[in-house]
């Protein structure tokens, strides 16, 4: 990916995607011994749910530890999440599931969510019964931020940068990318996508079993990597809700060609992840880019179903191989990409099958917004 082009999309796109890996000298609050997730080789399926419990805001089973007890940004910040969480759900995760229940109908053990950052909301909301979601993004992982286990002034940095989050997630659906990587590279405690994963996993009603780092093997494949690999750049959760067990997969891959072809291994991966259900949403219109063709036309040519914003793959380009379903409105994209999907404003102005949209999907585009559903011809 070209620099201007990564400078306007940390400036001008609305995306997700971050990092997290933690740090610290003080006691965590999982363990009677001051060992954190950060250190501990071996984190309990218990510590996992209390780390997740502490970032969506309310007490974990072994209670608050003595670094949030007391913050005054400790209390923002649960205000901030339980508020925004209603906010969000009430505008846009509800209508969203309710639409999904009646307009999303193709059965799939894994759904590929390329462009994702840490958004596993959406992907959830759009496909509840998957086995699988393989996410990828820019970002590094990281583990899952234990706010109880650093200093507090890397802790009262961290309740900040988390709540400035939650006060545009819960209005909007999404996080700025140049906020989240902010929140990464100009912060000791290095919040990033396994950190909002885990939160949005616990929100759902998930129980966290177990976070370990992967990456992509010669054959495609995710491979997992021992659990005292220093950098966690991808991870793989395995969560549970109800008794039904999934596996996220989030790796961080550059999706350009460029770097596509450099990893040989991450694009036999994008191929064989290519030949499942595939959701684009807020995806910098890359797709339509022609340094991303390598990925669009392996999903062009290999997804059974697609479901995407206008920031998805070319219109023309896929009305030619699926059937599409139109929903909402578009007249035109984003003012950061106006030049895009010209196409498909002239397809909304034509076609007399639009269906209805009650949610906010994506960019805002003076109230407009569209989703597509396209099924193989």
């Amino acid at each position: 990916m070209t620099r201007p082009l990564i400078g306007l999309i940390a400036a001008l796109t609305l995306s997700l995607g971050a990092q997290a890996q933690t740090t610290g000298t003080t006691p965590s609050l999982l363990a009677p011994s001051p060992v954190s997730l950060a250190s501990a080789p071996h984190p309990t399926p218990g510590q996992l749910q209390d780390i997740a419990t502490l970032l969506t805001g309310k007490e974990p089973a072994s209670g608050l530890p003595d670094a949030i007890r007391d913050n005054l940004k400790w209390k923002i910040y649960t205000r901030e999440v339980q508020n925004d969480w209603a906010e969000y759900t009430r505008k846009i995760g509800e209508p969203m599931t309710h639409w999904a229940r009646q307009h999303i109908h193709f059965p799939t053990d894994t759904v590929f969510y390329p462009f994702s950052g840490p958004d596993f909301t959406t992907v959830y909301q759009l496909f509840p019964h998957a086995k699988r979601y393989v996410m990828v993004a820019m970002q590094n992982a990281g583990r899952p931020m234990d706010l109880g286990a650093h200093s507090p002034l890397i802790t009262d940095q961290s309740l900040a940068q988390l709540t400035s989050a939650w006060q545009l997630y819960g209005t909007h659906g999404f996080f700025v990318t140049e906020y989240l990587e902010r929140y990464y590279y100009a912060s000791q405690g290095k919040i990033g996508a396994s950190t909002f994963i885990s939160i949005f996993l616990k929100l759902q009603g998930f129980d966290i079993e177990r976070v370990t780092p992967i990456k992509v093997g010669a054959t495609g494949e995710v491979e997992e990597l021992p659990l005292d690999t220093k950098l966690w750049t991808s991870v793989r959760i395995n969560a549970s809700k109800s008794g039904q067990p999934i596996v996220l997969d989030y790796l961080k891959i550059d999706l350009s060609n460029a770097g596509l072809q450099a990893a040989p291994d991450n694009f036999k991966f994008v191929q064989n992840m290519s030949l499942n259900p595939t959701l684009f949403k807020a995806a910098s219109h890359l797709p339509q880019n022609a340094n991303f063709n390598m990925i669009a036309k392996a999903v062009l040519d290999n997804s059974p179903y697609i479901v995407q914003d206008e920031t998805g793959l070319n219109y023309t380009a896929l009305s030619g191989k699926f059937n599409v379903t139109l929903f909402g409105k578009f007249v035109i994209a984003h003012q950061a990409f106006q030049s895009y999907q010209q196409d498909l404003a002239r397809a909304f102005a034509q076609r007399q099958d639009i269906n209805p949209l009650n949610f906010r999907f994506g960019y805002y585009k003076d109230g407009n917004y569209v989703v597509m559903v396209a099924r193989r011809k």
